[in-house]
């Protein structure tokens, strides 16, 4: 398979699952999952997900930029609880 091939098919793949992502959340998404166009950001009540974004890091990684990454924010009660 030629490499464009390659990341062509790979980034359908991570476009299901971030549709499957989005539609669990409730966000709005497309009727039918190959059409979905992933934005770079969905935001729903807690929880964001992100698409292709760079990652900081404390040091330097040639390989920051991963496919999807799912963050839940803090509640206040939770972030007092975590400082012991």
């Amino acid at each position: 398979m030629a490499k464009n091939e390659y990341f062509m098919r790979h980034d359908k793949v991570c476009a299901l699952l971030q549709y499957s992502i989005c539609k669990a959340l409730g966000t709005e998404t497309t009727d039918k999952w190959y059409t979905h166009m992933p934005k770079p950001v969905y935001e729903e009540g807690d929880v964001t997900v992100l698409w292709n974004q760079a990652v900081r890091t404390d040091r330097e990684v040639t390989a920051n930029r991963p496919d999807i990454i799912i963050k839940k924010k803090e509640r206040e009660r939770e972030r007092k609880h975590a400082h012991w």
